[in-house]
């Protein structure tokens, strides 16, 4: 059995992350380091086409030479993507060395940290791993995931966003707040955000969140039926 690992959501944007290699798993890399905003620096002689055409563009550094450790300088954290196993072990003990975190693809012992597959539904990020033992299959189950979840949980996280601060304010405590979700989660908006009627899907929430200041936590199942045609608060 692999070590217990600890899942975090780790914030990229701005940072500085380096991978090496100019292959198509070096341009996977590259593809979800972008998402998250990071600034990326590719090391690898050549590239493949889809990873010259970014740099190309300007959206990645490229300095295209064989691997150094002077290329890890301000590097937050580091992908070894090549197919020598050689270079890869010292990227990996480089890094350790400096303390910045290295993930060798493929080599789950010369890892700080595992990729996972992961799933979006706007802000709703969900991350499967296998602690390194099949990726493959850890693909296969996010798949099965994203037959089950579809764009509304999104949606609904994005409404949940815009009223951050106000659930914050007035649910005091952590039992309200889960109050509140279950409440939203046996709900219908989920109907409303499927059908693109966000406006009821926020009376819907905001009639959750009476519910639980008022105290009547069981309420809702019958009350938010008639949402729909009830104005939103002031």
């Amino acid at each position: 059995m692999a070590e217990n690992i600890l899942p975090i959501a780790l914030k990229v944007k701005g940072k500085k992350c380096v991978v090496v290699g100019g292959g198509e798993v070096a341009a996977q890399k590259v593809r979800q380091l972008m998402e998250c905003g990071a600034l990326i620096t590719v090391v690898s002689p050549d590239l493949c086409p889809e990873l010259e055409k970014l740099a190309k563009d300007g959206s990645i550094q490229w300095l295209p030479k064989r691997y150094e450790p002077s290329v890890l300088e301000g590097a937050f954290l580091t992908f070894a993507c090549t197919d020598d196993q050689q270079v890869n072990r010292q990227i990996f003990a480089d890094c350790d060395a400096c303390g910045i975190l290295c993930n060798v693809v493929d080599v789950p012992e010369l890892c700080h940290f595992y990729m996972p597959s992961i799933l979006r539904r706007g802000d709703l990020v969900i991350a499967v791993s296998t602690s390194g033992n099949s990726p493959a299959f850890a693909r296969r189950v996010r798949l099965f995931l994203e037959s089950l979840i579809g764009d509304e949980f999104g949606s609904l996280v994005e409404l949940l966003g815009e009223l951050k601060d106000e659930m914050r304010s007035r649910l005091k405590t952590i039992e309200q707040r889960r109050q509140f979700v279950e409440l939203v989660w046996e709900s219908d908006v989920w109907q409303y955000l499927r059908e693109g009627d966000l406006e009821t899907a926020r009376n819907c929430l905001r009639q959750c969140l009476a519910s639980v200041l008022e105290g009547s936590v069981n309420a809702p199942s019958n009350m938010l039926g008639a949402v729909k045609n009830e104005p939103s608060d002031p």
